[in-house]
């Protein structure tokens, strides 16, 4: 299911930049500088964000090429059009890459440059490295390591041998693979490139991991690490990490295997390494599938599972669906694993037909390429044998036919035996299918009737619109039902109004808001209670008081902002459970800490704190649980963050209530984008 972190040596670029960029900048734009030194400049710009920020490097490269058109400076053309392509590849963009890449190839062609044309032979092989077209890729590849035996340049020739040993090794002939890995560390040895050698070392383990020889594999990936670690390249420490949480893992030795893998999530967070990432999390996820911690391994497969949405990694998504239903089915929760099995059916399927389409058309060029070799030469000899030629011709055709028809037959059998595999599937799923929707149905009324229930907790608009005017609330569910839940009561000249969290969101978060709700009505009804700290010290003892009937330790409650508003004394009484309160008073936006305790069960409660503000005309106040700045999004796929909506909210609070609303929404979905929902969302607005 996982994968090794092999170390590619694709894009070498044989100096440092070392120039700090404004320096570099300054020379790009001083048009007293020649043409030279400017190309020179911002090449070397582009570069610094090749990997960190490829849309960067695109559009300094684009300038590049610019320049190096409009001063007719072919040389530099080809290396923009080069850094453009590489960039594209780091945005996972073949297509684009390959395009640009070649166009780069011709220029240096026609201009003799041989160094330019083995750097974008290289670059042309690792595009195709990551199509996985490997005739391609060694055809690439040979050609760079041609032009560098010629040129001497073993910098070069020991990164070819890397290359064309990975080709190797991803077509499973272990043996090829490691001799030419053997090929480059002696290379790279011989020219003192330590992180070369490294990288050597972390090839040979990863052949040995495969091989399953994991005295050796550990070995070599051990030696990889210390070099890493010697020159403090932190990529390649946590490729090394990875790799043996693998050997371990294998060895079955979890304990050492969780060790390692957690060593390479927290250096792959801090260099934002996502890909890395995602296969951490996916080992991670398997590892406690076998350890039986099986919420561990759902809450790591969501996080492989959303870094693979992101990069659009559909592999790595598949083994998250599998570890998920795994997981789910392992816990009982069948329909959840019955889902999540579809999903990885469906991406496991899509991965074969797209391999079998390329076999097939690998296939047939191989034959073209054959076929029209053996007619070639057949041409070359007619005046000096005729007859034989045409008698070998006719032979290497009949046995290139005979090659092609076995294949065929071969493939065909193939095929029919994954169609008859394939049907019994659908059957089966169809089958189960069958048996959700009958189901599904019965679910999704209870849940629906669990809405209604949940609705007739809420305060009504209107009543909330007679006591609060000129006031806002912004409600959105994760679900259908949820454990975010508003409360509203005027009493005695006072109007309560809170925003709540209750633990968990659908079904069981709804259940535990309508009893935080009842609790709520009995502590200012029942009780009488006026002050915002003593009414939520009595709605955690109604809380506890009913949870304890059950006989169990339930440790569910809620997280609340409770404001009471006294317009008779001018004077506001608030309380919190972990959500803060803000207000802005005179253009400044002021916060008021809530207690660090849930309304619920804790092992060190203690009374809740009741904060006394004095009411001003024109101040604004609002009341929030924690979903909207916990909601994942954006460009990175990053929090939102309190900061960005405490923004937000100052760049807007001069608006009106409902404006404000709507703004909140929009921003919030913009943020989101095409990533889930990840909690409840509950803001409420209230100017006095």
């Amino acid at each position: 299911m996982r994968c090794a972190k092999y170390i590619l040596l694709l894009f070498i670029s044989l100096h440092i930049h070392a120039q700090n960029i404004d320096s570099l900048s300054k020379i790009y734009h001083d048009q007293n500088q020649s043409d030279t030194n400017r190309l020179k400049a911002i090449y070397d710009i582009a570069w610094t964000y090749i990997y960190t920020n490829p849309d960067t490097a695109i559009i300094l490269g684009n300038q590049q090429l610019q320049l190096a058109q409009t001063t007719k400076q072919k040389k530099y053309e080809g290396i923009a059009l080069k850094t453009i392509g590489v960039a594209y590849l780091n945005k996972d963009n073949s297509q684009k890459a390959l395009e640009y890449l070649l166009r780069a190839l011709k220029i240096n062609e026609e201009i003799g440059d041989k160094q330019g044309i083995g750097s974008c032979s290289n670059n042309i092989g690792a595009v195709y490295q990551y199509q996985s077209n490997y005739t391609k890729a060694l055809e690439y590849y040979l050609k760079c390591l041609k032009i560098s035996e010629e040129r001497g340049d073993k910098q070069w020739i020991g990164a070819c041998y890397s290359n064309i040993g990975l080709i190797y090794g991803n077509q499973h002939d272990y043996r090829n693979a490691l001799d030419f890995h053997l090929k480059a560390l002696k290379i790279r040895e011989q020219i003192g490139d330590k992180q070369g050698v490294a990288t050597c070392y972390n090839n040979i383990g990863i052949v040995y991991i495969t091989t399953s020889d994991y005295v050796k594999a550990l070995e070599y990936q051990l030696k990889s690490l210390k070099i890493s670690q010697d020159i403090d390249d932190q990529q390649g420490i946590a490729n090394s990490y990875g790799n043996i949480g693998d050997i371990y893992m294998d060895k079955e030795d979890y304990p050492k295997a969780l060790e390692y893998q957690s060593k390479s999530i927290k250096l792959r967070k801090v260099i934002d390494d996502k890909q890395g990432l995602g296969v951490s999390y996916n080992t991670m996820a398997e590892l406690y599938n076998k350890l039986t911690n099986y919420k561990s391994a759902v809450a790591y497969s969501d996080s492989c599972l959303q870094i693979a949405r992101q990069t659009e990694d559909i592999d790595l998504e598949r083994q998250a669906y599998q570890n998920l239903s795994t997981a789910y089915a392992k816990t009982n929760r069948h329909k959840d694993a019955y889902d999540y099995y579809v999903k990885y059916v469906s991406l496991t399927d899509s991965i074969f037909n797209a391999d079998n389409s390329k076999l097939l058309g690998d296939l047939k060029t191989n034959f073209e390429v054959e076929k029209r070799e053996s007619e070639l030469k057949a041409m070359a000899d007619a005046q000096q044998a005729i007859s034989d030629v045409e008698k070998k011709r006719q032979q290497f055709v009949i046995y290139a036919g005979s090659a092609m028809f076995v294949l065929v037959l071969i493939f065909a059998g193939f095929m029919f035996n994954r169609f008859k595999v394939t049907q019994k599937q659908k059957r089966i799923i169809e089958k189960q299918k069958h048996f959700v929707e009958e189901n599904q149905k019965e679910i999704i009324d209870s849940i629906t009737y669990a809405k209604r229930l949940q609705q007739a907790i809420l305060p009504a608009d209107n009543e909330i619109k007679k006591h609060l005017l000129n006031s806002f609330i912004y409600y959105q569910p994760k679900g259908i039902v949820a454990g975010d839940f508003y409360w509203m009561e005027h009493l005695d000249n006072i109007t309560f109004i809170a925003a709540a969290d209750s633990t968990g969101h659908g079904v069981p978060g709804a259940m535990v808001s309508v009893v935080c709700s009842n609790a709520l009505n009995r502590a200012v009804k029942e009780f009488g209670l006026r002050q915002t700290g003593k009414i939520l010290d009595k709605t955690r003892e109604l809380v506890l008081e009913t949870f304890e009937k059950s006989g169990e330790e339930i440790k569910d409650g809620m997280d609340i902002s409770l404001l009471a508003i006294d317009k008779h004394r001018q004077q506001i009484n608030w309380s919190g459970a972990n959500n803060q309160l803000w207000y802005i008073s005179n253009d400044a936006l002021i916060e008021i800490r809530a207690d660090k305790q849930p309304i619920g069960k804790t092992d060190h409660s203690k009374p809740f704190t009741t904060h006394t503000i004095q009411l001003n005309k024109a101040d604004t106040f609002y009341l929030m649980t924690d979903g909207y700045a916990d909601q994942f999004g954006g460009d990175k796929g990053k929090k939102f963050k309190y900061k960005q909506l405490e923004d937000l909210l100052m760049a807007n609070h001069y608006k009106l209530l409902d404006e404000q609303k709507n703004i909140l929404a929009q921003s919030f979905n913009t943020w989101k984008g095409h990533l889930e929902q990840v909690d409840d969302v509950t803001i409420i607005g209230i100017k006095i």
